[in-house]
C-alpha cells in the first residue's frame, strides 16, 4: 500500500520559480533564501537589494530582468532555485532553463487580469513536461477565497489544481493555513517559522470538505484509496503523502500551497513539499532524452559574460561528475576546456572543485 512515488529523491534538485510579471518570485525567492539561511534576512524587493535585482538594469526597473540562480541547502539537502523573469521577453530565454530543471514552482495571484500571462508560462511547462507546484501568493490580501480563485485559475491548467492548504482566518482576518494532507493548522508568524496549532472546531467542517476534494482527485489514480472513500475508511496519511508524490512527478495534478511571500508566510510548507515530492535530476535526464550511464552530460542553461570573468555558463550536470580543468565536446568535432566551477548565490560565486551530477 502507498508505494507509488518510490521514496522521497535525495539528490541535489533544481527548482524553477516562474509566474506572471509582479507576481511575487523575486520575494518568493528572497523569501526561500532565508528561510534556508542562505541569506541572513529577507529584503523587499522595493530595496533594490534583494539577491535577484543585483544588475544595474534590473535595480532600475525594480524588477527581475534575467534569470538569477541561487544555491542553497535545505535540512542537508542541495536545492538551486532559479528566479525567472516574469516578462514576456524572458520567453526566449526560458526554454534551456526551464528543461533542466527538475521543478517549477508557478507563482500566481487572485487577479484576473495576469490570467492570460498564466496561461503562457503553463502552456510552456505543458510543452516542456515540466511538473509544477502553484504557490498561490498575496492571500492575505485577497478579496476572493481561495477556492473561487482556483475556479478562476483553472482553466489555464491541463492537469487538475489540487488544493493542499486552505487558508485560517480570524475574525475576517488571515492568521495562517490549514495543511489538508497533515490535517494540522499553522500559525503565521512575520519572517519566522509559523506555530502548530489544533485546527480549531469552528473550520472543521471547512478542513475536512476540502480534504475530501483532494483525496478525491488522488483517488483518480489510486484504486484502493477510491474504495476507502467509497467505504468511508479514513485513508493512512502515509499513502495520502506517496499519492501526493506520484502524481506530481508523473504530471497528473498540480498541488496548490498558499501564502504571503512578503511576510515570508508559507515558505517553509512550501520546501517541505519541494523536499518530499519533487522529482530529482533522473526523471530529467529521462525527459530530455538521455540514457543512463554517458558519461558527464552537461546542460547549459545560460552564458553570461562578465565585465572582469570572461564568459561564464551556468549549467546544470546531467550526468557523472566534472572536475575543474575537463574538457567537454560542444559538438562532435569541437571542445571547450571547463576553467573554474563556482556555486552561485545571485552575483556571489564560491568556487569549488568539481561538480556531480543534479548540481
Amino acid at each position: 500500500m502507498g508505494n507509488r512515488a518510490g521514496g522521497r529523491r535525495t539528490g541535489p534538485k533544481c527548482i524553477a520559480i516562474v509566474g506572471p510579471y509582479a507576481s511575487g518570485k523575486t520575494t518568493l525567492f528572497e523569501a526561500l533564501l532565508a528561510r534556508t539561511g542562505a541569506i541572513t534576512k529577507q529584503q523587499p524587493v522595493s530595496s533594490g537589494n534583494t539577491v535577484s535585482d543585483h544588475s544595474a538594469e534590473a535595480k532600475a526597473h525594480a524588477m527581475s530582468v534575467e534569470a538569477v540562480f541561487a544555491t542553497t541547502e535545505f535540512m542537508g539537502e542541495s536545492i538551486t532555485f532559479v528566479d525567472c523573469p516574469g516578462s514576456v521577453e524572458f520567453a526566449f530565454e526560458a526554454e534551456p532553463v526551464l528543461a533542466a530543471c527538475d521543478l517549477a514552482v508557478v507563482v500566481a495571484e487572485p487577479d484576473e487580469k495576469k490570467i492570460p500571462a498564466l496561461q503562457l508560462i503553463m502552456r510552456k511547462l505543458d510543452d516542456l513536461g515540466v511538473p509544477r507546484i502553484l504557490f498561490l501568493n498575496k492571500v492575505d490580501k485577497a478579496a476572493a477565497g481561495v477556492r473561487d480563485t482556483l475556479k478562476l485559475l483553472q482553466p489555464v491548467s491541463r492537469t487538475p489544481l489540487l488544493l493542499r492548504q486552505i487558508p485560517f482566518r480570524k475574525d475576517g482576518v488571515l492568521v495562517g493555513s490549514i495543511d489538508l494532507a497533515l490535517e494540522r493548522a499553522y500559525i503565521y508568524r512575520e519572517y519566522a517559522e509559523s506555530e502548530i496549532a489544533e485546527i480549531p472546531g469552528d473550520e472543521k467542517a471547512r478542513e475536512l470538505e476540502a480534504r475530501f476534494a483532494m483525496l478525491e482527485t488522488l483517488a483518480d489514480h489510486d484504486d484502493q484509496l477510491m474504495e476507502q472513500l467509497l467505504e468511508e475508511i479514513e485513508p493512512p496519511k502515509d499513502a495520502v503523502f506517496d499519492d501526493l508524490a506520484a502524481d506530481l512527478r508523473d504530471g497528473s495534478i498540480t498541488p496548490v500551497l498558499i501564502g504571503a511571500a512578503e511576510k515570508g508566510n508559507g515558505a517553509l510548507r512550501l520546501l517541505k513539499a519541494i523536499r518530499h515530492d519533487a522529482p530529482d535530476v533522473e526523471a530529467t535526464r529521462k525527459r530530455l532524452g538521455i540514457a543512463d550511464g554517458s558519461g558527464a552530460t552537461v546542460q547549459v542553461m545560460k552564458t553570461i559574460h562578465t565585465p572582469h570573468g570572461g564568459k561564464l555558463s551556468v549549467s546544470r550536470i546531467l550526468s557523472g561528475s566534472v572536475p575543474d580543468g575537463t574538457e567537454l565536446w560542444l559538438n562532435t568535432t569541437d571542445t571547450a576546456k571547463v576553467s573554474g566551477i563556482y556555486r552561485m548565490l545571485g552575483k556571489e560565486q564560491s568556487k569549488v572543485a568539481s561538480a556531480s551530477s543534479g548540481e
